[in-house]
């Protein structure tokens, strides 16, 4: 099963020193990305497991400069993903998201009108659907089953 793990960063020299501890460790540079701009963000978060809420949060953690970093790697890669990442000044998505609701940030659009009574459309889910989220410190882990798709 493959693991998606997703992490914030105040800035992108952080973000980047880590990317390149994980390639010194093994971990394959095609198994990182690392995101500066929130364009189409949230929709591949989301298509990775990530939950609408924390995705929408790291797009929101981007726009307000930091730096997003995913490492889609095996669970024998995870440990090491995570401790690296622990060790590179990870900021905590929930701590963050506190502050930014104090400033006003009211987090993904549906949830906004979510919370005014409204129900809002949901997205249309994808064929791979998060097993488990585990948040390790201020890491999230998403282990996602892929379907194959329908032999025709």
């Amino acid at each position: 099963m493959t693991k998606t793990v997703t992490s914030l960063f105040h800035s992108e020299r952080h973000a980047n020193e880590a990317a390149s501890r994980m390639r010194q460790a093994g971990i394959p540079a095609s198994a990182i990305d690392i995101w500066t701009t929130p364009h189409n963000l949230a929709p591949l978060l989301e298509d990775l497991g990530v939950s609408r809420t924390d995705a929408h949060a790291y797009a929101e953690g981007v726009i307000r400069g930091g730096t997003v970093v995913i490492v889609k790697c095996d669970a024998s890669e995870v440990e090491t993903a995570v401790g690296i990442l622990d060790q590179e000044g990870v900021l905590d998505l929930d701590e963050q998201q506190a502050a930014w609701r104090s400033e006003g940030w009211e987090g993904p659009p549906e949830q906004a009108s979510e919370l005014a009574g409204s129900s809002a459309p949901a997205r249309a889910t994808s064929e791979t659907e998060p097993a488990e989220v585990i948040i390790q410190g201020r890491i999230r882990i998403q282990s996602v089953r892929v379907e194959p798709p329908p032999q025709e």
